[in-house]
């Protein structure tokens, strides 16, 4: 009877508390809520009202972290730290457009994306041209990794070697010889092949075919 009693309070404390999160909750912060901001990056079309499960995961994360910045107090020039988000339709030319637009009309100080390798290049020049850090949450192709060439960008997913090393000892694994790679004729696609090619010729496996 006392342990029935006791869940039940546990059970009434843990509904209350879960109501009282509802309600302090944050929102969204505001577009106009800084003058100093961050520009995000995102694949879907202007001309779609369907918006994909991964800018939606993605635009809510990046707004999720302005909203912690806020909260623990990281400022710029003692400044809370905004944002701007466009959608570049998984067009190179349509990214730096946005870009550009952005980055005449408000204090972007920094790019988060964009998602795909084929826009990721030009954005990472352009981004060390005008002196402001890129970093994407989904471009994997190996040559962004020349710190050389893109001395700005940086990224929060791990390259194509990754995913080629891991492939490569799932052959080595199971004592496979060869194999025919399909890929997708994009720059990621194309990164991809690059990479695991070189892997199988490193470790004697023979590409028969791509």
């Amino acid at each position: 009877m006392v342990l029935l009693r006791s869940l039940r309070w546990f059970f009434l404390l843990f509904t209350f508390g879960q109501l009282n999160e509802q309600y302090v909750r944050a929102t969204w912060p505001l577009l106009n809520c800084s003058a100093i901001k961050l520009l995000g990056l995102f694949p879907d079309s202007v001309n779609t009202s369907e918006r994909s499960e991964l800018v939606i995961h993605s635009s809510a994360m990046f707004k999720a972290a302005v909203i912690l910045s806020q909260q623990y107090n990281i400022t710029i020039d003692e400044q809370f730290i905004g944002w701007e988000a466009v959608q570049t339709d998984g067009k190179a030319i349509n990214a730096v457009s946005s870009t550009c637009h952005a980055i005449s009309t408000s204090n972007i100080v920094g790019i988060v994306g964009p998602v795909l390798s084929r826009e990721s290049p030009i954005i990472a020049s352009f981004g060390e041209r005008v002196g402001i850090p890129v970093i994407s949450f989904g471009a994997t192709d190996p040559d962004l990794s020349d710190r050389n060439a893109y001395p700005v960008f940086y990224r929060t997913v791990p390259s194509d070697y990754a995913a080629a090393s891991a492939i490569v000892q799932l052959f080595i694994r199971f004592n496979w010889t060869s194999c025919t790679i399909i890929y997708q004729s994009d720059a990621y696609g194309s990164g991809g092949l690059k990479v695991l090619t070189q892997a199988f010729i490193d470790n004697d496996v023979i590409v028969a075919t791509t």
